[in-house]
């Protein structure tokens, strides 16, 4: 995807050694056509891009750090704080607004006289900045742990007083959080937190100072569970599986305990196909469910299959999220 691209362009120049050179100029051109083809889509499609924000705004932060053709016309024409793909499930997404800052960040440096387009760049950080802020937890996080990091890159591309004054908990808690979550997050997950942790932010990558000169100051504590051997009572466990569209399909199903929720899936499905079959891919964050009794989620319907337990949205992956004894898992057939 367009998204993909860019985060590759982004790894490639961060880790780059001083005495190396390589030539950006094919992949930058690659990502300029992706990026059209979601802009086209967008025109058709009322306003939904093929992916989402969260992908179209890497794609303009990357291809304005290296140069490659966009239009700022176009970036004020979408990137609006009121758009409705800076929402999901009426819920302002803190990843897509921080990701989008940090675009537009890059942008307003680009832009030569102080004129409107200056202006309505400078007014539209400035207003998704107080979106961020506002999701701002009492447990220090902003969103979640993976939009914690990148709300944090934000702070760190901003004034010394925003980030005085509502960041400090929240590098905490994430230093926290990520040392729960470090054997359950996926690469991405990580590349999300980490630049937080250290200090950095996307905007960096053209620096001299990389990942591949060194592995910078970044000191937390991990500490290994001790393994236990489960008794044999305790190495299953049974969980409630249903899957939501226009009516409701129940089930129950026994796991092994330490199973994901991708492993409930495949067993409902076993109990009842015509019910419970889906399809998912893989993607850098791990398996994605694209479709359950045959019906697709559709980026310009704005559809998908969403995950939750207990009546709420899990924080993690199908294939991430491990399920517990007793626990009310659900599919659900939703729009962003």
């Amino acid at each position: 995807t367009s998204g993909e691209l860019a985060l590759v362009i982004l790894a490639l120049r961060a880790c780059q050694n001083s005495d190396e050179s390589v030539t950006y100029f094919h992949l930058v051109n690659q990502l300029e056509e992706k990026f059209q083809k979601e802009i086209e889509n967008m025109g058709v499609h009322d306003g939904n891009p093929l992916t989402n924000y969260y992908q179209l705004s890497l794609d303009v932060l990357t291809l304005c750090l290296f140069n490659g053709s966009y239009s700022i016309t176009e970036v004020k024409k979408y990137f609006s704080p009121e758009n409705k793909n800076f929402y999901f499930g009426g819920q302002f997404s803190v990843d897509t607004g921080a990701m989008a800052v940090l675009a537009l960040t890059c942008v307003k440096r680009s832009i030569q006289n102080n004129g409107e387009d200056l202006q309505d760049i400078s007014h539209y950080i400035e207003s998704l900045v107080k979106k961020i802020l506002s999701e701002k937890k009492r447990n220090g996080l902003i969103g979640n742990t993976y939009s914690t990091g990148e709300a944090m890159q934000v702070s760190q591309r901003l004034t010394q007083e925003i980030e005085d004054q509502e960041f400090p908990a929240c590098k905490t808690a994430l230093k926290r959080d990520f040392v729960k979550m470090q054997t359950l997050s996926s690469p991405s997950g990580h590349a999300q937190i980490l630049p937080a942790l250290m200090g950095k932010t996307y905007l960096d990558v053209n620096n001299v100072s990389s990942c591949a000169s060194g592995p910078g100051h970044l000191n937390i504590s991990i500490h290994e569970p001790i393994p236990v051997e489960p008794t044999i009572s305790s190495t299953w466990i049974s969980v409630n599986y249903t899957v939501q569209i226009n009516e409701t399909f129940f089930t129950k199903v026994t796991v092994p305990k330490g199973s994901v929720f991708l492993n409930v899936m495949e067993e409902a499905q076993k109990i009842n196909q015509t019910a419970f079959r889906f399809k998912y891919v893989e993607s850098s964050w791990g398996p994605y469910i694209i479709s359950v009794q045959g019906l697709e989620e559709n980026h310009n319907d704005r559809t998908y299959w969403q995950l939750l337990s207990g009546g709420e949205p899990v924080t993690q992956g199908v294939g991430r999220y491990v399920v517990h004894n007793g626990e009310n898992l659900e599919v659900r057939w939703s729009k962003y």
